[in-house]
């Protein structure tokens, strides 16, 4: 059976189920209901889900294509489905009948596949383990791309914009790398028939001060070109920019997830495998973990010790509000902080958001308000996110005890659903709550949440997919899923900063009534995955990188950063 990803939908409705080894095809996507209500599937008497998929191997690997195999999982009723993905992207469904499948692959791309399994009442399993492929190049290629020519520098202020011309490849050019003074600042990549850009600008350097540039252009198979001639840009006296520097205040073995600043100016922030949170100060010394967060468990996917949020009242309760992952769910808690985390003092607020190893969601962020909000993902089963009495797929609003606010729209801690798996909350200076959210694999997208607002998931992605419905909510803004995979959001000034993991980069967009304007991108390539941006006490941003063993749950197996941005006074800056 041949399977070719993103080409099937994502839920295939059980009346169209056939006989496994025939694959559907000319199917309405988007079968699950959009509506605020229970969808039909849940109101069965089955809250069963199947047991976790088994086995997952690769019985055929070519440059286009692999073979998976797993073996059948359990289920009280039955397993109707099982859905494919890699690297938490679904790439189709199939029968509950079907031990295999056949899918397309990108050649020397490594991904990250895994099965779940799910029944006809719509209860999704936990995902099998993650089976690493990378599949073989259709041919041999050492021939480098051609030099690239025409190294030209503009000077903005501190800003450098180097732009040069396309070089050729007896393949195809996949990438340019951008040395300054020899070390490499930054990148630009490109996808299937979308070539690599040939500018990129470099930000907050040192005033009065001359930079040598030189530029590389690489193929899929890691042939690089030699350098460009050179060219020199002397910056001007002053930054004049948006962005006026970023700097390294410390580097971490483990992922850095939810970060926050006390009102003194002490850095909390949460490593995310280790389940512990390490505080420092604002220059990156004495820096300690001050303990470990009860029950954590991780997902061998995105799991963990997430999101964190300080009490508004911080200097009298001292509360400190973490969201993570424990074996049977993602969880809302509070501890007080008073140099160490006084674990003994744990209260748990909210507990059953859907868990697995993708979709977890995660970040949390207090509004104007006084409510505590939360951003929840689906946990891999996207019909939960159109059923208002389920937590996953929502953003979740609560009082900072954890009880249900009396004006919350459903009577429980629902605040806004159809969300797929939001990571970024932030409030403009009106008290409107902004939500950056993941697509599959076509778009993400930028909300502004309202109360009790439909924002599409799973029947939308982005502006795409089945979207007629008048009463779904569309997004301000949306971006490819290449260019985005965004996480954390920060507002400073009435502007949005968004921090892109598969993107690269981080985009800043200045809000003008219910839209975002002049889209300027960041750091592309400098620092890679970007996780988490938040505002600094001083009026600038707090920036962490995302960009090994952000896929596992293994502890101290990454090398990531965390920076602080300098902002500037202007307006204006590099286009996207």
């Amino acid at each position: 059976m041949r399977i070719i990803p993103h080409q099937l939908p994502h839920r295939v409705p059980l009346a169209l189920l056939i006989c496994a080894g025939t694959v559907l095809t000319g199917v309405p996507a988007n079968a699950a209901p959009v509506t605020g209500s229970r969808p039909a599937a849940r109101l069965a008497a089955d809250t069963s889900p199947p047991t976790r998929p088994t086995g997952l191997r690769s019985t055929r690997l070519t440059c286009q294509s692999v073979t998976l195999s797993w073996y059948a999982s359990r289920d009280n009723v039955g397993v109707a489905f099982y859905d494919i993905y890699h690297d938490g992207q679904l790439v189709t469904s199939v029968s509950g009948r079907t031990l295999t499948a056949t899918l397309s692959v990108v050649q020397g791309v490594t991904w990250g596949w895994y099965v779940n399994a799910r029944d006809a009442a719509g209860n999704v399993s936990q995902a099998s383990s993650t089976l690493p492929v990378t599949p073989p190049f259709c041919q041999q290629d050492t021939s480098p791309p051609s030099t690239p020519t025409i190294l030209a520098a503009t000077v903005n202020g501190t800003d450098v914009t180097v732009t040069w011309s396309a070089s050729t490849d007896n393949i195809a050019v996949t990438g340019y790398t951008i040395l300054r003074n020899g070390m490499a600042v930054g990148s630009t990549t490109g996808t299937a028939g979308n070539p690599p850009a040939t500018t990129f600008t470099d930000t907050g350097l040192t005033s009065d001060t001359d930079y040598r540039y030189t530029v590389t252009a690489r193929d899929a198979q890691g042939n690089v070109s030699g350098a460009s001639a050179p060219v020199t840009a002397h910056t001007g006296s002053g930054c004049t920019s948006p962005i006026c520097g970023a700097t390294v205040v410390t580097t971490e073995k483990d992922l850095p997830w939810g970060l926050v600043q006390l009102p003194d100016g002490t850095v909390l922030y949460g490593r995310r495998d280790l389940f512990d949170i390490v505080a420092m100060n604002p220059d990156g010394t004495n820096k300690r973990s001050i303990g470990t967060v009860p029950n954590v468990a991780g997902t061998n996917g995105e799991g963990g010790v997430l999101g964190l949020a300080v009490s508004a009242t911080f200097t009298t309760d001292h509360w400190l509000y973490i969201y993570h992952t424990t074996t049977t769910d993602n969880r809302i808690v509070r501890i007080r902080y008073d140099g160490t985390l006084q674990t003994a003092t744990e209260q748990v607020l909210v507990t059953g958001i859907p868990r697995n190893k993708y979709h977890n969601g995660g970040r949390l962020r207090f509004g104007p308000d006084g409510k505590l909000y939360a951003a929840a993902g689906d946990g891999q089963d996207p019909d939960v996110a159109q059923d208002t009495d389920n937590l996953g797929g929502k953003v979740l609003r609560l009082n900072p005890d954890g009880t249900v606010p009396a004006d919350n729209p459903f009577g429980n801690h629902v605040w806004s659903y159809g969300h797929r798996n939001p990571q970024g909350l932030a409030f403009d200076s009106q008290g409107r709550l902004f939500e950056q959210e993941f697509g599959n694999n076509v778009m993400d997208e930028t909300n502004i949440i309202v109360k009790g607002g439909n924002y599409g998931w799973p029947a939308c992605e982005g502006t795409s997919g089945d979207c007629a419905n008048p009463n779904l909510r569309a997004p301000v803004r949306t971006y490819p899923v290449a260019d985005a995979s965004c996480s954390g959001i920060a507002i400073v000034r009435d502007v949005l900063y968004i921090a892109c993991l598969r993107g690269n980069r981080m985009y800043r967009a200045e809000i003008s009534g219910n839209t975002l304007t002049n889209l300027q991108q960041y750091f592309v390539g400098t620092y890679f995955r970007l996780r988490t941006v938040e505002p600094t006490v001083d009026g600038n941003l707090w920036l962490t990188t995302s960009t090994g063993g952000d896929k596992d749950s293994i502890p101290n197996n990454s090398n990531e950063k965390i920076l602080k941005v300098t902002l500037g006074g202007a307006v204006s800056g590099p286009t996207s």
